[in-house]
């Protein structure tokens, strides 16, 4: 019988198998997805903390802002749209005249604002894990952190490193800079704005260039929308880096060392992608560079907060050496070839104490 139980289980989630293929036989990454977020409520319980989004303050504060950061994320862009192909005139104008006006006068960064938010540890108070297997210190130097896999919304590196005063600490940084997709952080109402007082930047080579010229740390998902089309499949993880280089030429030109981040339970972390026809939306998201997936606004506590034991395992820095301007393919090929290397290595050596002892990786 469905009841508010099950709401605040962190196991529960919609049982539709015969979409989603979860009890397939070979459905190995769902089923520890699903173990984890049994131990995540055993470990909750172990430490007298309610499964509720109310038990305490500042644990009802990081769900709500979570919540309006991922629920804008996904509402915004829809929502603009439909305002300029349903909305009279006026609508159009109005939209039009805000966008123009937030170019000429785009939001700052609040160090106030981001520093409460770190405090809040959402990740931490909600049963999520962070391990710091190399030794970064962004008080020497700016440093490039690069996350997998993409997911939805880039939760794991948001909230238990970037968002999140322990993640900052353990890394000697006083804020990173995520770099998302420019259409969240340059057009789309409000979630722009939200996300720019945060510190999140347009994922541009200009924008992330300036960043690290001036010393500051930056966070990336090398796989961008096209990995995000992996997520939610049942049986192993991809990961699209294969034809990804971008992120190994800055490096090369700014001398910024590339830290390869890896958060485990991501990728089912709003469920399995239960439309059909997978490998026609897969060509297709490629073509138009924009995931054609399953998305849900209703996960854990069926609320837009992502569902299941998230565990985020930052690696050792690769150093690349002295600045570049004009790498050459063989340097940023070589480079690449060793974050690769490192990447899987990393996720290999941790996985058993993420939970996911039995996960199986691949490069797409």
């Amino acid at each position: 019988m469905f009841g508010l139980g099950q709401l605040r289980s962190p196991t529960w989630h919609v049982p539709i198998p015969f979409l989603t293929g979860e009890d397939r036989p070979d459905a190995a990454l769902w089923r520890e997805h699903l173990a984890n977020r049994h131990r995540m409520g055993r470990e909750l319980r172990a430490r007298g903390v309610r499964d509720v989004p109310w038990s305490s303050f500042d644990r009802a504060l990081g769900v709500a802002m979570t919540c309006f950061t991922f629920g804008l994320w996904i509402v915004s862009g829809a929502g603009t749209i439909a305002m300029f192909a349903l909305g009279g005139a006026w609508t159009r104008a109005i939209v039009a005249a805000y966008a123009i006006a937030s170019l000429f006068s785009a939001r700052q960064f609040s160090q106030r604002v981001y520093d409460y938010c770190a405090a809040l540890e959402v990740g931490e108070r909600n049963g999520w894990g962070l391990i710091v297997k190399g030794d970064v210190d962004c008080a020497r130097t700016a440093h490039i952190f690069c996350s997998h896999p993409h997911g939805l919304f880039c939760a794991g590196v948001s909230l238990n490193l970037i968002l999140s005063r322990r993640g900052l600490d353990a890394v000697r940084a006083r804020s990173i800079r995520l770099f998302v997709h420019s259409l969240l952080a340059s057009v789309f109402p409000v979630v722009k704005d939200w996300l720019r007082t945060l510190g999140f930047q347009p994922c541009t080579a200009a924008h992330m260039r300036r960043a690290l010229d001036a010393g500051l740390n930056a966070a990336i998902v090398p796989g961008g929308v096209k990995e995000v089309v992996w997520t939610g499949r049942v049986d192993r993880e991809r990961l699209y880096l294969k034809n990804v280089f971008g992120f190994c030429k800055l490096a090369l030109q700014t001398g910024a060392p590339l830290v390869p981040v890896y958060t485990f339970g991501e990728s089912l972390s709003v469920g399995p992608d239960w439309l059909p026809f997978f490998e026609s939306r897969r060509r297709l998201s490629y073509l138009i560079d924009a995931p054609i997936r399953y998305m849900s606004l209703t996960q854990r506590w069926l609320l837009p907060f992502p569902n299941g034991r998230l565990v985020t395992v930052v690696g050792a820095p690769l150093a690349v050496g002295e600045r570049t301007e004009n790498p050459t393919r063989k340097q940023v090929g070589e480079l690449h070839a060793r974050y690769c290397a490192a990447l899987l290595e990393l996720i290999e050596s941790t996985k058993e104490e993420a939970g996911y002892g039995s996960q199986v990786t691949e490069l797409v």
